[in-house]
């Protein structure tokens, strides 16, 4: 775990640091963010050797929303759902539906909650404190806040109060969860020049049609420079972003390794995609390898409470 939390401290520095030229044609790719709260996961980690050979990460989620229902009626439910969703994206963190007095118990409270309507004018301040807790040790208490302000000539274009409080949940949620777990994103990838004859492949590429792309770079019979390589390398990193396929990123690494032996190394903008795509390596498979530990306790807990998938969601 100590080096689990070491990585995704050192990901999220560098996927902050690293960044995408302004040159040639660009397409946007499915990644990762690092938690920015990695170190506070050795809290979260529990260790059960009659669920899991590997430590899993779950918390219970308590249902009661302290005032919630003081400010609005629907708060408390939208809170839970989107904190249930935005879980289950990665799985990451897992969802423990039973919970027990030695896990970690996740409590959210309402620290303000201000809706203002006057007219062409409506505004919404939401802040919400979540608190991590495993017993009386509560090792995260963090408060997380978004505003909405909205107007128009024409009133009945604005939102409802409730609509806007969900898009306020929505991003105080967002926040909360990136600080302890990866939390899904999109990145920009930028290609190098390539001969006329494999001009269709940005078109290819910039339509999602990674597939077609690759089958065209494959069967390119051409010089395979530094271009090639690195430009082959995104397109595998592209389609096993969208499959989450680590055999595809397996490709993608092996052609970024080969445009860096190439020039490469010299090259500002392969060694920027270059480290981008090691860290969503890393970070997917360490992904994946926590989901899969995870899935123990929650098989753990169906065979306890005869639960479904549901139950998590």
């Amino acid at each position: 775990m100590k080096k689990l939390i070491l990585f995704l401290i050192i990901s999220g520095i560098v996927l902050f640091l690293a960044g995408c030229g302004a040159g040639g044609p660009k397409i946007v790719i499915p990644s990762y963010t690092a938690p920015k709260e990695a170190a506070k996961l050795s809290k979260i980690e529990t260790k059960d050797e009659f669920i899991s050979d590997g430590a899993y990460l779950a918390v219970w989620l308590n249902p009661d929303v302290k005032d919630a229902k003081k400010t609005n009626a629907k708060l408390e439910q939208m809170l839970i759902d989107s904190v249930k969703a935005k879980f289950t994206e990665t799985n990451f963190v897992t969802i423990d539906p039973l919970g027990d007095e030695k896990g970690v118990s996740l409590s959210m409270s309402i620290s303000n909650y201000d809706y203002k309507s006057s007219g062409s004018k409506i505004s919404l301040a939401l802040e919400v404190t979540f608190i991590l807790s495993r017993g009386t040790d509560e090792f995260l208490v963090k408060k997380y806040s978004d505003r909405k302000n909205r107007q128009s000539s024409d009133s009945t274009k604005l939102p409802t109060e409730n609509e806007l409080a969900s898009q306020a949940v929505s991003k105080v949620v967002k926040y909360f969860i990136s600080d302890i777990s990866p939390l899904k994103t999109n990145q920009l990838r930028e290609f190098k020049s390539l001969p006329q004859e494999l001009s269709p492949v940005i078109e290819y590429a910039q339509r999602k049609n990674y597939k077609g792309a690759i089958k065209l770079m494959n069967n390119y019979k051409g010089k395979k420079d530094m271009n090639y390589h690195y430009d082959l390398a995104i397109l595998y990193e592209a389609q096993a972003s969208v499959t989450e396929d680590l055999k595809l990123l397996k490709y993608a690494e092996s052609n970024y390794e080969e445009a860096m032996a190439l020039g490469g190394i010299n090259d500002k903008l392969v060694v920027s995609a270059k480290a981008r795509f090691d860290n969503f390596y890393e970070l997917l498979g360490k992904t994946k390898k926590q989901d899969f530990a995870n899935q123990a306790l929650r098989n753990d807990r169906d065979s306890m409470a005869g639960s479904s998938d549901s139950e998590y969601k």
